[in-house]
């Protein structure tokens, strides 16, 4: 128990900071004079390199205590803001981005299926995660200084170091992924840039990033409401592909409406369409238990692969933001069709 509390105490001072970097960094980058363009193209680097980093992090993990990799990630987290706001080396900014990410999610992944084995574990976790998520949007509308930050991410090194240390186990990888799971996750992948990209395309339509912060908050406080009110486990696998198919028309229509206080309207069913996703999105990435630290590698080397090509296609046609998010748009709708419960993994 005191192991699950020191991570949600990690979890939720991380969040603070992290989802300003995951969240907002397009928009930050945008405000120093970087281009859209080369935006994308530091991006793509950085999924690319992650490919690499999520396998590593794993690893290491694995071999000295997945806490020290979360230490080693508030770092890295806190001096990616100072890289952000200084720099302008797109190389450098894709490296520290990278490292901030990668050294972060799948260690989170291994977590949320090792260590988070009950409901209600899972729902402590869940509501520290949508304050801080709250919080985070709120320092950037108010524009926080970055020392502020930096010292936030250092913080979160004081609760993972009473993560009690994991023994070390020999990871095994999956023989075969269904082709009904590797479809959703490439797909997946496409509603992940799409809201990448989205916090750019909302702050050049405002010319506000607290806009982009408003707009945020909406979708989480919706989130909330839908998670804990009406989301059902059966009720979202067997409506999925409809949920899905609404959230496509609801992104459809933000892309076409200018007025911003009818957007913070389309953004509150935007956050049911948002976490219906990441739902069956967790439900595919933990349904396997036999094999789990490998999966979770081979996993993040498809996500980060995908994401990186699907960039570069951007960045190489040179895409227009508006029209690359439609282009997105395509295979969302298509991921409403791949979802399938019932597959299972050859290990």
């Amino acid at each position: 128990m005191k192991n699950i509390k020191s991570y949600n105490i990690y979890m939720f001072v991380s969040t603070l900071t992290r989802n300003i970097i995951d969240i907002y960094s397009v928009v930050l980058l945008y405000q120093k004079g970087i281009s859209i363009h080369n935006i994308i193209g530091i991006y793509a680097i950085a999924y690319f390199i992650g490919s690499y980093i999520s396998t590593l992090s794993i690893k290491m993990g694995n071999n000295i205590g997945f806490k020290y990799v979360l230490i080693f990630s508030s770092v890295i987290t806190g001096a990616s803001f100072y890289i952000i706001n200084k720099s302008t080396n797109p190389y450098l900014i894709s490296i520290f981005l990278s490292l901030s990410i990668f050294t972060y999610h799948p260690i989170k992944h291994y977590y949320g299926i090792n260590l988070l084995t009950q409901k209600n574990q899972i729902g402590n976790t869940i509501i520290l995660t949508y304050v801080a998520t709250i919080l985070s949007s709120y320092f950037t509308i108010k524009e926080v200084k970055i020392i502020y930050l930096v010292i936030i991410s250092l913080l979160s090194i004081i609760p993972s170091l009473f993560i009690k240390k994991e023994p070390s186990q020999k990871i095994t990888y999956p023989k075969r992924i269904p082709k009904s799971t590797l479809n959703f996750f490439i797909l997946d992948q496409t509603k992940i840039v799409f809201l990448l990209l989205q916090p750019l395309y909302l702050y050049i339509l405002s010319n506000k990033i607290s806009y982009v912060g408003i707009f945020n908050i909406v979708i989480t406080i919706s989130s909330i409401i839908y998670i804990y009110k009406f989301a059902n486990k059966k009720d979202i696998e067997k409506y999925y592909k409809y949920i899905n198919i609404i959230f496509t028309i609801i992104l459809l229509l933000k892309l076409n409406i200018d007025n911003k206080f009818l957007l913070l309207i389309v953004a509150f069913f935007e956050g049911i369409g948002v976490k219906t996703n990441e739902l069956i999105s967790a439900m595919n990435l933990y349904r396997n238990k036999s094999c789990k630290t490998g999966y979770i590698i081979v996993s993040e080397i498809i996500f980060c692969l995908v994401r990186g090509l699907i960039l570069s296609i951007i960045y190489i046609f040179k895409l227009d933001l508006t029209l690359s998010l439609y282009l997105l748009l395509i295979g969302i709708l298509f991921l409403s069709f791949a979802y399938k419960k019932d597959t299972y993994i050859k290990v």
